[in-house]
């Protein structure tokens, strides 16, 4: 018999009218918006924002700081934006712009990532041209003016050859060299005479992600309250998704700036991720799994107290591709723990930290009731693991040291790559430490690809140590 979409806890709760009623909890899905909606999954405090793609991205969220465990899009409906990136707003030869700066390396990152996950990668720079000057709004003059001490003004000339102020061509107006140096012919760059890369539907980056059929846009660069939020703005009157790294973008403003683009964004436009939130996601699981201890159970982004989860977990696997929820394959899987956060998110010196290798986990019927990382069905049958797994490297309960705040603690299910039902021979890494890769990041993926696994589900958990 199929479930319904709502619980109906039986616990009586007095009405207006003094006549009991019973409590709904819902947990269907929710959607928001008209006839391109996203949709809400109470289950697993997500959001899809993918429409119906077959690859998605799942990007991650902290449920204490933004009230959801992050969100799914599809990465080729996606877009990186880069809003000024220019020597001129961040180069040390023009201004001590520290937050810009810092900005640099995260950005790095997430060009790398989504050149890898085939988004497209925008360039939205301030490109000057006599005519745009002309036509410039006396608000924006005002804002560059040299007279009043802000500025040099708009296509004044600079010293040292550095041309007319954020003219097009320009020393000036070229990429800070760190990101010039990862530029690709497939990069696609648009000039902007305002703040807002969107002001109106005439710009030649409005045009081109209405005709490309754009969904979400991903925002970094400079600065954070002015050209970042302005373009932000815009996209989010126009319709499309907005996601803003926060640690990819930076500003000089003083007065709390920063933080209310974050508060405004995350609240009312769309999302504010960093850097990190990329981290296991860029494969397209073929099983959901969950992962249970005597009194906690993960639900990709929940926080757990450490003193929780020092007992080895209970891992269920499901096959949703089974109408019956049972796995139909003989293959051994690999069940493994890293800590991709050790010592600390802001000091990654020793991750990842290798805390469970499980091999040769064999799948039986059981009744039970998976915890799925997307809209919860439940089913007759799940896959449970039995009881004793070959421990490559025993299990090592998360032991997050005082004050390194928020450790994500991820487990990953690997099957062989070739397929083979016959047990694993797998290699222990040499220390816990990078996995044994012996650099820093290095972690779980290497080693698995050393011995012929590729992922097949994930789920992971938060938990902190009580004195931060």
């Amino acid at each position: 018999m199929a479930p319904s979409i709502a619980e109906v806890v039986t616990e009586e709760v007095q009405a207006h009218d003094h006549e009991s009623c019973g409590t709904i909890h819902c947990t269907a899905t929710t959607p928001f918006g008209g006839d391109d909606p996203w949709l809400y999954m109470p289950i697993s405090k997500q959001f899809n924002l993918s429409r119906g793609s077959q690859r998605k991205l799942v990007i991650e969220s902290d449920e204490g700081l933004r009230n959801h465990r992050g969100f799914m899009i599809d990465p080729e409906k996606s877009a990186l934006v880069i809003v000024d990136m220019q020597n001129y707003f961040i180069h040390p030869m023009y201004r001590d712009h520290v937050a810009g700066r810092a900005a640099v390396e995260p950005i790095l990152k997430v060009i790398k990532r989504c050149r890898k996950e085939r988004v497209q990668i925008i360039w939205l720079n301030w490109g000057i041209t006599e005519k745009s000057l002309l036509r410039q709004p006396p608000a924006v003059q005002r804002g560059f003016s040299k007279s009043l001490g802000w500025h040099i003004g708009l296509g004044a000339e600079l010293p040292d050859g550095q041309g007319r102020c954020l003219f097009k061509g320009t020393p000036n107006a070229e990429l800070y060299p760190p990101l010039k140096a990862v530029v690709e012919p497939n990069d696609l760059f648009f000039d902007k005479d305002r703040m807002s890369g969107l002001w109106s539907t005439n710009e030649p980056l409005h045009k081109y992600l209405r005709e490309s059929r754009t969904k979400t846009l991903l925002f970094t660069g400079v600065n954070t309250d002015q050209c970042v939020f302005g373009t932000i703005s815009d996209a989010y009157h126009s319709g499309w998704d907005c996601v803003l790294f926060g640690d990819c973008t930076g500003t000089m403003t003083a007065g709390g700036a920063q933080e209310l683009v974050d508060y405004n964004v995350s609240t009312n436009m769309g999302f504010v991720i960093d850097s990190n939130a990329f981290f296991i996601d860029d494969f397209l699981p073929s099983l959901s799994l969950s992962v249970s201890w005597k009194k906690d159970s993960a639900g990709l982004g929940n926080t757990i107290k450490p003193k929780k989860l020092q007992s080895q977990p209970t891992v269920t696997l499901h096959d949703e591709s089974n109408p019956d929820g049972c796995a139909t394959t003989n293959m051994t899987y690999v069940v493994t723990l890293t800590d991709p956060d050790a010592p600390s998110r802001d000091d990654p010196k020793w991750s990842e930290m290798c805390h469970w290798i499980a091999a040769n986990v064999s799948l039986s019927n059981a009744n039970l009731y998976s915890i799925l990382p997307i809209p919860a069905i439940r089913v007759d049958q799940d896959v449970s693991v039995k009881s004793s797994p070959d421990d490559v490297v025993e299990y090592k309960p998360p032991g997050p040291p005082e004050k390194t705040g928020k450790h994500r603690y991820v487990f990953l299910v690997f099957a062989p790559r070739n397929g083979t039902s016959l047990p694993l021979q797998l290699s222990a890494p040499e220390e816990r430490q990078h996995w044994g890769t012996g650099k820093e990041r290095g972690g779980v993926r290497e080693w698995a690809d050393s011995n012929g696994l590729v992922p097949v589900a994930a789920n992971f958990i938060y938990s902190q140590h009580k004195k931060q």
